[in-house]
């Protein structure tokens, strides 16, 4: 399970500017049917490959090619582990930090990855995203 204070998020929409280098993506707090508040959204500048790559598996459509999240993904099913889930953990001048939780042989791993890479691997996975609310409460992206 995610840590205590991480709050589940989904990718709520991606923004591809054209000629640009920088492009972003925004998370949004999922909340229970019944809250009344806004949910928070967190947004992120992303690359441009990173962005077309989760715009693709957001839209479902295949890849021509295994491209490097889909090949990690291949990895840990052949060594025998699974995604559990994506955590975006922290914030440090204006750099998003993000861990991927893995299961694998009886225990559970974190590994340090970037958020755009750990966001496109959990919707190849259907996994969930969960934010922290440090991250969630930070200020928006410039």
């Amino acid at each position: 399970m995610a840590e205590q204070d991480a709050i589940p998020v989904r990718v709520s929409q991606v923004l591809l500017i054209d000629g640009e280098d920088q492009q972003y993506i925004q998370l949004q707090e999922v909340l229970p049917e019944e809250s009344d508040r806004t949910p928070r959204v967190l947004t992120m500048v992303i690359g441009r490959g990173e962005a077309r790559e989760i715009s693709r598996l957001l839209r479902q459509v295949p890849s021509l090619r295994p491209l490097t999240h889909e090949l990690l993904e291949s990895i840990l099913e052949k060594l025998g582990g699974e995604l559990r889930e994506v955590v975006i953990h922290d914030l440090k001048e204006h750099t998003f930090f993000a861990e991927l939780r893995i299961d694998h042989q009886g225990g559970s791993l974190a590994v340090d990855c970037r958020p755009s890479d750990a966001v496109a691997l959990s919707l190849l996975a259907s996994k969930p995203i969960f934010a922290t609310e440090k991250v969630l409460a930070s200020p928006p992206a410039d």
